[in-house]
C-alpha cells in the first residue's frame, strides 16, 4: 500500500512545534510497511485540499492527517476534509456522546461543552468518527475512490493513542523489506562500495551519516525484496571486509 502523510499546522511552519512524528512512522516500518511522502501544510483549506488531491494523483491508498481538529477558527482539517469529499459537516451521535463523557471525566459530572466545542464532534457526511481515549476531539475516518483518509489530532499523546487504534490495523506490508546495518566507517569511504551494491542487485540503499560515526558507525539501510536485501547485505558485507 502507498501511504502518505499530511501534518497540519501554522506552527509547525513557524518552528514552534516539531512536525516529524518519528513514533508514528517507527510503528509502521514495524509493519514493514514505508511512508511515501510526507507533506507539512498550513491551516488553509485550500492547500489541504490540493495535498489530498496530489496523494490521489498518486495512487495513494491511505492519506494520515495530523492537526487542526480542535474548536477554534484556525482548526480546519475537518472543513478541508468536507470540501475534498463534496459532502457537508454533520454532528455525529456517537461523537457528541464521547465528547460529553470526555468533559464530565476532565471537568466534573456538572460539566456541558460550549456549543463552539461541538465543532469536535463533526464529521463529513458519510465518514466514521474516530473514538479519542485521552482527548476530546473525535478523528475522522473517511474514504473516496479506493483512497482512505485518517485524520487525527496533532497532540502527540491523543495522536499516537488513536494511531495505535484505529490507524495501524489498517496497515499492511508493502513488500518492501528493509535491513539496516551500523559501519564505523565514513560516507565518503563507503560510496563505491554502494555503487557496487545497487548495480549488482534490485535494491534502493539509504545512507544516514551520524556525527558520532567513529564511535557508534554510520546507519546504512537497505531496501527491498527479502531475498535480494540478504544477499546485498551479505555482499556488502564482504566488501567491507575486504576493503580495507
Amino acid at each position: 500500500m502507498r501511504i502518505e502523510l499530511l501534518i497540519v499546522g501554522d506552527e509547525l511552519m513557524e518552528g514552534q512545534t516539531d512536525p516529524y512524528p518519528a513514533e508514528m512512522i517507527r510503528l509502521i516500518r514495524e509493519r514493514e510497511a514505508h511512508i511515501s511522502r510526507l507533506v507539512v501544510v498550513l491551516d488553509d483549506v485550500k492547500a489541504i485540499v490540493d495535498e489530498l488531491k496530489a496523494a490521489k494523483n498518486n495512487s495513494a491508498t491511505l492519506v494520515i492527517m495530523t492537526g487542526g481538529l480542535g474548536p477554534t477558527l484556525d482548526d480546519l482539517t475537518r472543513h478541508a476534509l468536507a470540501r475534498y469529499l463534496g459532502e457537508e459537516l454533520v454532528a455525529d451521535p456517537e461523537a457528541l456522546g464521547w465528547m460529553r463523557a470526555a468533559y464530565v471525566k476532565r471537568h466534573g459530572k456538572d460539566a456541558e461543552p460550549r456549543k463552539e466545542a461541538s465543532l469536535m464532534a463533526m464529521v463529513p457526511r458519510g465518514g466514521r468518527p474516530l473514538s479519542n481515549p485521552v482527548g476530546i476531539a473525535c478523528g475522522i475516518l473517511a474514504e473516496r475512490d479506493g483512497m482512505s483518509i485518517a485524520c487525527l489530532p496533532g497532540f502527540p499523546k491523543e495522536m499516537l493513542a488513536m494511531f495505535r487504534e484505529h490507524v495501524l490495523p489498517l496497515i499492511v506490508a508493502d513488500g518492501i523489506f528493509e535491513k539496516e546495518i551500523w559501519v564505523r566507517r565514513g560516507e565518503s569511504e563507503m560510496e563505491h562500495l554502494f555503487q557496487l551494491i545497487v548495480k549488482e542487485f534490485d535494491v534502493r540503499l539509504s545512507s544516514v551519516p551520524k556525527e558520532d560515526w567513529r564511535e557508534h558507525g554510520n546507519l546504512v539501510v537497505i531496501r527491498g525484496g527479502r531475498e535480494e536485501v540478504e544477499r546485498a547485505a551479505d555482499r556488502f558485507a564482504f566488501l567491507l571486509r575486504s576493503d580495507l
